[in-house]
């Protein structure tokens, strides 16, 4: 499978998440108060791709977040 459809892929993931809501919750409940990168958004993101790309383990998560293209899909 092509990175690019690996991309588009992970974006129809996200499609039906009503991230409005959720920006508005963690606004209600200061989640992302003293955060600076890993907002509640970002870390939702970042596990459902780990959950679509079959990630094995926290080590192989991290290094594929090196990856320019999915730090821009998740908004690092």
């Amino acid at each position: 499978m092509d990175k690019d459809t690996q991309f588009s892929s992970f974006k129809q993931w996200l499609h039906p998440i009503n991230f409005q809501q959720l920006d508005q919750t963690v606004k209600e409940k200061q989640s992302d108060k003293y955060v600076k990168k890993l907002t509640t958004k970002a870390y939702i993101l970042l596990f459902l791709y780990a959950h679509l790309h079959q990630e094995d383990s926290l080590h192989s998560l991290s290094t594929r977040v090196l990856d320019d293209k999915l730090q821009e899909a998740i908004g690092f």
